[in-house]
């Protein structure tokens, strides 16, 4: 029975009680005696009645209480558990709109969470994401509507109060009511700044690694190739060398002065190309470890490349025309001058060797805008156009040049030198009519690799 019904009951005794007394003053007297014992029938069973309805009320009390317990020890877990989650936990209306939130939600944004309740999550989202987020939330509502949206998950940049953005994994779920009915959303926010950070060194490192490793593999490869190139290269000049001292030491008694300087100039030709062939593996090898520097000196330009020029010349044994041009007699300039000879040299001898004999080969020397400007001209076989882009690469020849001995590697020792520099260098081709190179170099001493 409940109240209702129990209320009910005792304005039906009222009125059946004072429906007895009218009829009592109406009644005889003889009749009072059974009209007292109805009304106590009557009393009697209203009163086990009111004992009934209050033994079912106790016993409703009691279980309301219980219940009430019991809804109370779950509201105090659940307490405990909103606020020992390690993550930023925030329960929202459809719109965003903060209602609870955890410590560890105040101390991931550093703002206190009074200064968090009734206001948008997506004021705490980085300013360049907030279109994306607003349109991402409107999407999530739209989507949980349906009874069978689950959680949502994605990433997003943090602007916490007073610090720097941190990046947060974040994870939605729909809260609904008895009828399914979407009325708010539960976020957890995860800082994973410490891990991104950790997982971009672990890629840098492994990055590194793979770099290292075909750094390695290039190197050895290198190695291989310099001694079997080099190998190769020797064999020509250590020949002539032998044969002529091998002559000179049998037969220079019955030869003449001019055919003896013939031999000696044929030992010292090839001991000047072994140096030069030596010279540019040692370079080669310098760059790959890390070991070729850049020291800048003063530099008498001209005196520089006129000395440069001679020795050349004499390696020639005047087989051509060498014409060499200056704007003026003295320019001084903050260069390298072993990596300048490396490129001169190299770039002079590819205009001999590439050239036919009697020929005519132009190096010019200009400055402007404190640059240093050379550039040398040749009339020999020219650069195939296929070739041209891959020509500063190490061990490259071009597709015309295999009757003609090379190793392939002086123009790149020119490219790294003139990398060194700061500087730059072209090349104009054509085949059958020659080859220009231009190469530019600034000296300023304030220059630094």
């Amino acid at each position: 029975m409940n109240l209702d019904d129990l209320a009910l009951q005792i304005e039906n005794m009222r009125k059946r009680v004072a429906l007895l007394l009218r009829q009592s003053e109406q009644q005889k007297a003889q009749a009072d005696i059974e009209l007292v014992t109805a009304v106590f029938k009557e009393v009697y069973l209203t009163l086990e009645e009111l004992l009934l309805v209050n033994k079912d009320l106790k016993q409703q009390n009691e279980e309301l209480s219980n219940t009430q317990q019991a809804l109370l020890a779950q509201r105090q877990r659940y307490q405990e558990l909103f606020e020992e989650v390690p993550d930023a936990y925030f329960v929202t209306d459809t719109k965003g709109i903060i209602q609870e939130a955890n410590s560890a939600a105040t101390t991931l944004l550093n703002i206190s969470k009074s200064s968090l309740l009734g206001h948008s999550i997506g004021i705490f989202i980085l300013e360049k994401e907030i279109i994306a987020f607003h349109l991402k939330l409107t999407h999530l509502r739209d989507r949980a509507q349906f009874p069978d949206w689950k959680m949502q998950e994605w990433e997003v940049n943090l602007r916490p109060r007073d610090k720097t953005s941190t990046m947060a994994a974040v994870k939605v779920v729909a809260i609904r009511n008895q009828y399914s009915e979407l009325v708010g959303l539960r976020w957890l926010l995860r800082d994973i700044s410490e891990s991104k950070r950790t997982q971009a060194k672990l890629q840098w490192a492994e990055e590194a690694m793979r770099q290292a490793l075909a750094k390695e593999r290039e190197f050895s490869e290198l190695k291989s190739r310099l001694l079997t190139i080099t190998s190769h290269e020797f064999r020509t000049p250590l020949a002539t060398i032998h044969s002529s001292a091998e002559l000179l030491e049998h037969y220079r008694h019955l030869w003449s002065q001019e055919r003896q300087e013939t031999h000696l100039r044929r030992i010292q030709t090839s001991v000047m190309h072994i140096t030069q062939l030596l010279n540019d593996v040692l370079v080669v090898s310098q760059d790959e470890t890390g070991k070729l520097e850049f020291n800048p000196t003063p530099i008498n330009l001209v005196e520089f490349c006129c000395d440069l020029l001679e020795e050349l010349q004499q390696s020639d044994r005047s087989q051509h025309a060498i014409v060499f041009s200056s704007e003026c007699q003295s320019t001084r300039a903050n260069l390298d001058a072993k990596l300048l000879r490396q490129i001169l040299s190299n770039l002079f001898s590819n205009c001999l060797k590439y050239s036919p004999i009697g020929s005519t080969v132009r190096f010019s020397l200009t400055t402007s805008n404190e640059q240093a400007i050379f550039q040398t001209q040749d009339s020999g076989i020219g650069i195939p156009p296929s070739d041209i882009e891959h020509i500063f690469e190490p061990f490259h020849r071009a597709s015309n040049t295999a009757n003609i001995p090379g190793m392939g590697l002086g123009m790149s020792i020119v490219k790294q030198a003139v990398d060194l520099h700061g500087g730059e260098i072209t090349v104009e081709s054509a085949i059958g009519a020659g080859t220009t190179f231009t190469v530019i170099l600034p000296f300023s001493i304030n220059f630094h690799v």
